[in-house]
């Protein structure tokens, strides 16, 4: 018996932190949560190490996607970090069929489609309390620890400069009625989250009603926001109903004859990062995380044109929207009713089916 106690004690002085086999992100995380700020930073490195990789999924372009794993493992040279892109609807399916089968492949999810918060009830997300997440205000995280907004990019409505005067550019959502936009509208076939904000801005009732006005506008319907800026930009439509922002300062910066109408307010579009619970890389998967809700990773997302979250982090963007009203929507209340959002949304805008 002494020899084996003996043995017992050898083994977790030699491995403190002993592989848990089978347990979920959850648990194979919890030990950190007892220990000083500084040796936690550094015992999470040291575990992340050992798994040497970690694999995210994320609705980005592939600028975007590589400068975040650029910046991270410049950080982190020990880890490989990669991206795997996917539409946002891809991103839920894709999260969905792996919970079911019980293969995950990835370690973080990386989503601004709203309708993910669905997985927040089957236990999908692993909670996750970033030390970094006291940064943020209210509105951008939940208080459980199972998502946290770390970029936003801004609904707009885009025109052609060559097409429309920046005067005739809509000012209200009411504008958008105008007649002299019958016709000469698009409308991306999936703007659930617009939809969404504007229904909580102006009432159920009132809102319902906006849109099907704005169905009677003989829409186009485009399934995607910067291909339908690329059309707007070619002239084939005078103006987009709901874009994002930095999808036409990109465009913009290469030459386009595009700009956003200052429509107000003007609704945050946010984008939020959760740890899968049975991510296969759980300690990678936590450093991802407090790396791009770090002040230096949030730098890094600003040179993608998108909003950061940490308030000492600013998009160069920002210096367009001073003066404007810009709001953050519920973003739980339109997650929790995405698919009803989303059922209303096609049957006011059959075109979008």
């Amino acid at each position: 018996m002494g020899a084996f106690m003996g043995f017992v004690i050898f083994f977790f002085c030699l491995f403190p932190n002993p592989p848990a086999y089978g347990q979920t992100t959850e648990a194979k995380l919890s030990w950190l949560e007892s220990l000083p700020a500084s040796e936690r930073e550094a015992r999470l490195i040291e575990s992340a190490r050992k798994e040497g990789e970690v694999i995210a999924y994320a609705n980005l372009n592939v600028a975007a996607a590589s400068v975040l794993t650029d910046g991270f493992m410049k950080k982190y040279p020990f880890i490989k970090a990669r991206i795997v892109r996917l539409s946002g609807t891809a991103i839920i399916n894709r999260v969905e069929a792996e919970a079911r089968a019980g293969k995950v492949s990835s370690d973080v999810i990386m989503s601004g489609q709203l309708g993910i918060l669905a997985f927040e009830e089957k236990k999908v997300f692993a909670r996750y309390l970033s030390p970094l997440r006291v940064l943020y205000p209210q509105g951008f995280k939940d208080k459980e620890g199972y998502w946290t907004v770390f970029f936003t990019n801004l609904m707009v409505s885009s025109y052609n400069t060559r097409r429309v005067k920046e005067e005739e550019a809509p000012r209200r959502l009411e504008d958008l009625l105008r007649p002299r936009w019958k016709g000469k509208m698009a409308m991306d076939t999936e703007s659930y989250v617009w939809f969404g904000a504007v229904l909580q801005y102006l009432g159920e009732e009132a809102g319902l009603r906006f849109m099907r006005k704005l169905n009677e506008q003989d829409l186009s319907h485009v399934r995607g926001r910067r291909h339908m800026n690329q059309l707007v930009a070619a002239g084939e439509h005078d103006l987009a109903v709901e874009t994002n922002l930095n999808s036409v300062l990109s465009l913009t910066k290469e030459g386009a004859p595009l700009w956003f109408a200052p429509i107000q307010p003007l609704f945050l579009a946010p984008s939020m990062l959760f740890l899968n619970q049975n991510a296969p890389h759980s300690h990678a998967g936590a450093l991802l995380i407090d790396y791009l809700l770090s002040e230096e990773g949030q730098r890094m997302i600003a040179s993608t044109d998108r909003t950061p979250a940490h308030r000492k982090a600013r998009s160069a963007e920002s210096r367009f929207l001073e003066g404007l009203e810009i709001r953050m929507p519920e973003v739980v209340d339109i997650g929790k009713r995405y698919n009803a959002i989303a059922k209303q949304y096609r049957e006011i805008f059959p075109g979008a089916s």
